[in-house]
C-alpha cells in the first residue's frame, strides 16, 4: 500500500513537472501568456512580501515528496531519521549474527566430532575391557599347568599393554569430555550473545518505528502549519485591504485639513458675515472703482472704515507684535520666525539690530457670535429683494 502511495505521488509530481515545462514552451497549448492572466489574479491574492515564501514552500514541498517517494519504492527498509550511532548499528548487526551462526555451526561441527571421538574411545574401552576379562579367565584356566607359564606371561603382558592403552583411553576420553564441556560452555556463551545482539537488533527496529512515527507526526505539524500560515495569509490581506482604506480616509483627512475643499471653517464663514454687516467689506472689495476718483472714493470708505475698525474693536481684538513706536531701532537676541521678518543683510545668529518698520499684528481675542440653528455654513450675505 505504501508502495502504491509512493508511485501514484511520483507520476503526479512528475505530471506536474511536464506541465509547467509545456507552459514554458511557446509551441505548445496553453502557454504561459495564455494563462499570465490567472496568474496576474493569483498573485493580486496575496501579499507581495509573501511570493517568494510561498513559492520557496510550494518548490521545498514538491522536493520532498519526490524523495520520500523515491525512498518508499527503491529501499526495503522505511525511510526514518534516526541516530547515526542507532543506524550504524542496525546496519552491521546482520554481519555480525552471520559470523556468529557461522561460528555456532563450527562449533557445532567440533562437538559432533568429538562427541564421536568420546563414542569411539568408549567403544575401544568396553572391547578392551572385555578383551581383558577374556585373558583373566584364560589366565585362571591355564595357571594350573605349567607348560603354559609361558602362554600366561604373554597374556600378562598384552594384558598390561591392554590396560595401558585402556588407561591412555579413558585418558583420551576425559580430554575429549572436557573439551565437551568447554565446547558447550562457548555454545552457551555464544547463544547468550547471539541473545543479546537479537534483543539489540529488536530495540534497533523499534527504534526505527519510532523515529517513523516521529517523522510522521512532524509532516502532520508541517501541514497544519502551511494552513495556518494560509489562514494568516488570508488575515493578512484583509487587514492590508483596510489599513489600506484608512489609509486613503486619513490622507483625504490630511488634504482637508490643509485647505481642502471640505476644510473651511465656520469661523472663516462667520468672520466675512461680520465684515459685510458692520461695513460692507465684501461690497467693495467687490466694486471697480478705477471709474471713480479720489473724493468720491474717499467719501466711500469712510462709513467702511469705521464699521470695520468697530469690528476688530468688539469681536477681533488685536494687539502688536512688537509694542516700540515704528521708525526707532529695536535690538533683539533671537526671532521668532512666524512673529518677525527680517529683511535686509540679515546676520547669521544674533543679535539683530535694525529699525522697525511694522510692529505687526497678533489676535488676541476672537468673540465670534454663536451659529444660529439650521444655518448652513456657506452663506456670507444673504440677497436682499426689496417688494413694491
Amino acid at each position: 500500500m505504501k508502495k502504491a502511495t509512493a508511485f501514484i505521488t511520483l507520476i503526479l509530481s512528475i505530471a506536474a513537472a511536464a506541465g509547467v515545462y509545456i507552459v514554458y514552451r511557446a509551441d505548445i497549448s496553453p502557454t504561459l501568456t495564455e494563462i499570465e492572466p490567472a496568474i496576474t489574479l493569483f498573485k493580486g491574492l496575496i501579499a507581495e512580501q509573501w511570493h517568494t515564501p510561498i513559492v520557496a514552500s510550494i518548490s521545498l514541498f514538491w522536493l520532498l515528496t519526490l524523495l520520500l517517494s523515491l525512498s518508499v519504492l527503491f529501499t526495503r527498509t522505511p525511510a526514518a531519521i534516526a541516530d547515526p550511532k542507532t543506524t550504524a548499528t542496525a546496519i552491521d548487526q546482520p554481519e555480525k549474527h552471520n559470523e556468529t551462526l557461522k561460528e555456532i555451526a563450527q562449533l557445532r561441527e567440533k562437538l559432533f566430532q568429538t562427541e564421536s571421538n568420546a563414542t569411539e574411545a568408549r567403544d575401544q574401552a568396553n572391547q578392551l575391557l572385555s578383551q581383558n576379562e577374556n585373558l583373566k579367565a584364560q589366565l585362571e584356566k591355564f595357571s594350573a599347568s605349567g607348560a603354559e607359564n609361558n602362554e600366561s606371561a604373554e597374556l600378562k603382558s598384552q594384558l598390561a599393554k591392554l590396560q595401558s592403552e585402556l588407561k591412555a583411553r579413558g585418558e583420551a576420553a576425559a580430554k575429549a569430555e572436557s573439551e565437551l564441556k568447554n565446547l558447550q560452555n562457548e555454545q552457551r556463551k555464544i547463544g547468550e550473545e547471539l541473545a543479546a545482539a537479537h534483543n539489540k537488533l529488536e530495540k534497533t527496529e523499534n527504534d526505527s518505528k519510532a523515529s517513523k512515527r516521529e517523522v510522521e507526526k512532524t509532516s502532520g505539524q508541517l501541514k497544519s502549519a502551511q494552513s495556518e500560515l494560509s489562514s494568516k495569509t488570508e488575515e493578512a490581506t484583509s487587514l492590508r485591504k483596510q489599513i489600506e482604506e484608512l489609509t486613503d480616509e486619513l490622507k483625504a483627512a490630511q488634504a482637508d485639513a490643509r485647505g481642502g475643499k471640505n476644510a473651511v471653517p465656520p469661523a472663516a464663514y462667520q468672520i466675512l458675515y461680520l465684515f459685510q454687516k458692520e461695513g460692507r467689506l465684501i461690497d467693495l472689495l467687490k466694486e471697480d472703482v478705477s471709474g471713480y476718483d479720489d473724493e468720491t472714493l474717499g467719501g466711500a470708505i469712510r462709513p467702511i472704515h469705521e464699521g470695520c475698525r468697530k469690528l476688530l474693536e468688539d469681536r477681533l481684538i488685536l494687539e502688536p507684535v512688537l509694542n516700540e513706536e515704528e521708525g526707532s531701532e529695536v535690538t533683539l537676541e533671537e526671532i521668532d520666525p512666524e512673529s518677525i521678518k527680517l529683511s535686509g543683510s540679515v546676520p547669521a545668529s544674533g543679535p539683530y539690530t535694525g529699525e522697525l518698520i511694522h510692529r505687526g499684528w497678533r489676535l488676541k481675542e476672537c468673540n465670534l457670535p454663536e451659529l444660529v440653528g439650521g444655518w448652513k455654513g456657506n452663506v456670507i450675505a444673504p440677497a436682499e429683494i426689496e417688494i413694491s
